[in-house]
């Protein structure tokens, strides 16, 4: 889930310390992914005779994603369904005040021995200075880390969904998402349990360490049609996670399925797209659809 719009944020220092020029030892993501030989994935789930599409969302990339089937199919669809946008009601400083921040509890009291040494070496890969991190809870720091990287990466292209957002914008197809507002994914982030919000800077520290050359495997091979190393991830994650993995991926896809029978009741074939880890493992929108009597099918 994308949480916070880096273009936007005002944090204290967050941005003052800006990247340097290079990738200060970090290979850009546009030499390690090899070109697309097919289309990126779609599926169709049908029921009662009603079908919707629904595709993966990327993260940044190099350049903007394009994929001229789905851009084309869009065109001829009834709505766009995505997880957020990036609409604020409140200003984001007041909101991540509000849920991002514990005056009693800084972000090192949140974290053990091994976690501050693993947090130094991101931080480091990320050039971000860990000063700036202090304040903040742990969920914060991973969304900060995780779009920094992102950066340092090269990774500055529009993703799937904020490509698709806009073509809907102008062809005037309406659209809507699980969180109408960026101010209440900051909320559903400030509700995480103690351990969730550690675990989730825990997952991004995975990310960042394991460096941009892991990510562009899994992502090359979806682009491919070959789900077995986002399945492992998935696997990975929920095993060494698993009060996050609940809470961030397996409740919300249960949540989502009778969201999108009631997309069926209006006139039309919506498209949805969602975070790539959402789709794939026994717990995914393709398996638990299947299980649950939708028809589904790879386009």
């Amino acid at each position: 889930m994308d949480i916070i719009d880096i273009r936007r944020r005002k944090f204290a220092g967050m941005l003052a310390a800006a990247l340097v020029a290079g990738t200060g030892g970090l290979l850009p993501f546009k030499s390690l992914a090899k070109p697309a030989a097919r289309g990126w994935p779609l599926w169709s789930i049908r029921r009662g005779g009603r079908n919707l599409y629904l595709t993966a969302e990327t993260p940044p990339q190099p350049a903007d994603w394009r994929d001229s089937r789905i851009e084309q199919l869009l065109a001829h669809c009834s709505s766009f369904w995505t997880e957020t946008n990036n609409v604020y009601r409140q200003p984001q400083g007041a909101l991540i005040q509000r849920y991002g921040m514990d005056p009693k509890r800084p972000l090192d009291a949140w974290l053990d021995a091994r976690d501050k040494a693993r947090l130094a070496r991101a931080a480091s890969y990320c050039k971000t200075h860990l000063d700036d991190l202090a304040p903040y809870r742990p969920w914060i720091v991973g969304s900060l880390l995780q779009d920094q990287y992102y950066r340092v990466a090269g990774w500055k292209g529009k993703s799937a969904r904020e490509v698709l957002a806009g073509q809907a914008t102008r062809a005037g197809i309406p659209w809507h998402c699980e969180f109408e507002t960026k101010d209440e994914v900051l909320a559903w982030f400030g509700a995480l349990t103690p351990l969730q919000d550690v675990q989730f800077l825990r997952y991004v520290l995975d990310e960042v360490l394991a460096g941009p050359a892991a990510d562009a495997r899994i992502f090359e091979a979806w682009t491919m049609g070959r789900r077995g190393l986002a399945a492992a991830e998935v696997e990975r994650y929920s095993r060494a996670y698993p009060e996050l993995a609940q809470r961030l991926t397996f409740a919300r896809n249960q949540a989502w399925l009778p969201r999108f029978e009631k997309m069926l009741d209006a006139p039309g074939t919506p498209l949805v797209v969602v975070g790539l880890y959402h789709m794939v493992g026994p717990s995914g929108l393709l398996a638990s659809a299947s299980r649950q009597g939708w028809t589904v099918d790879a386009l």
